[in-house]
């Protein structure tokens, strides 16, 4: 589902805060009467009606409008930026330790999808205390709520690796699961977690690292 940028939610929340309990039905009228324009936030109430339209609008339920909330908040770029870098760095280190052995290495990109999926979420208004207590180490809580901030929905071979990973990670079981026989093939799994970290960077209007 569309989710705005960072003005538009706040363009938007400013509006239903203005016109109160009718707030949709008057944004539609401004909208089809092309007034939306005249008000205050007009570019980005514009911006909203050309990119979401009144479908969108009408369909809003209150789990989106918290991720709204969120949206309108204005998060923390600095730190969301270091956990990016050192995401990219802990990326690194899994292709190196894959040559060695594969239950560090699959440690090292689950260190890697974590602080990237927290980066996003502290791009769109986490904070890193709240990362650090809501999240914790459940990468499928943070690739859920990443997704419904924005984040592109990414493919089957990450939605599995984090589907087979995540549990194991979260409770410090990863030798556990590699002993039990658990495979993959490695070089895919890094191709999706680059992938991944590359959709974090686009969030945060980064450009896109030298392969």
């Amino acid at each position: 589902m569309f989710m705005p940028d960072h003005p538009t939610a706040r363009a938007l929340l400013a509006f239903r805060t203005a016109r109160g309990r009718c707030w949709k039905a008057k944004l539609l009228f401004l909208w089809s009467t092309g007034r939306d324009v005249e008000e205050a936030d007009g570019a980005c109430l514009r911006q909203l009606r050309n990119q979401a339209g009144p479908a969108w609008l009408s369909q809003l339920s209150p789990y989106r409008w918290r991720a709204i909330e969120r949206l309108a908040e204005p998060g923390d770029r600095q730190t969301a930026l270091m956990f990016l870098d050192r995401a990219r760095e802990f990326h690194g280190g899994a292709r190196l330790g894959a040559t060695v052995s594969l239950a560090p290495a699959l440690h090292l990109l689950a260190i890697s999808c974590e602080l990237g999926l927290k980066a996003y979420l502290m791009s769109r208004g986490w904070s890193h205390d709240e990362v650090a207590h809501d999240i914790r180490h459940d990468l499928l809580v943070a690739l859920d709520e990443a997704r419904r901030l924005g984040l592109p929905t990414p493919g089957r071979i990450l939605v599995d690796l984090l589907t087979s990973l995540g549990p194991a990670y979260a409770a410090h079981r990863i030798d556990a699961l590699v002993a039990d026989g658990y495979v993959c093939d490695f070089a895919a799994v890094l191709r999706a977690t680059g992938s991944l970290l590359d959709a974090v960077a686009a969030g945060l209007n980064l450009p896109m690292p030298a392969r």
